[in-house]
């Protein structure tokens, strides 16, 4: 069971499919159509690493986004380096 969520904005993304070539489970597919929003074909196969937020060209507009809900994000929250301490 996924304990977060990906989501694309139709309005925003152009369907460059980055997503789909860098995502190490596969987890995408290509849209139906040539420049429509890739869909999440296995989503418990995602292991949400980020890079397809990381790498997507309009990610400062919103064209894709992981969303964890709340009750996880503790469990993502960054840990302090031995270095800082």
């Amino acid at each position: 069971m996924a304990f977060a969520s990906i989501y694309f904005d139709e309005n925003v993304c152009t369907g460059c499919n980055y997503c789909i070539d860098v995502c190490m489970c596969d987890a995408f597919v290509a849209g139906p159509d040539k420049g429509s929003v890739p869909i999440m074909k296995y989503p418990d196969e995602c292991w949400f690493c980020g890079c397809c937020v990381t790498l997507c060209p309009l990610k400062e507009e919103g064209a894709i986004e992981i969303v964890t809900p709340f009750r996880m994000r503790g469990a993502f929250k960054k840990t302090p380096s031995a270095s800082s301490a």
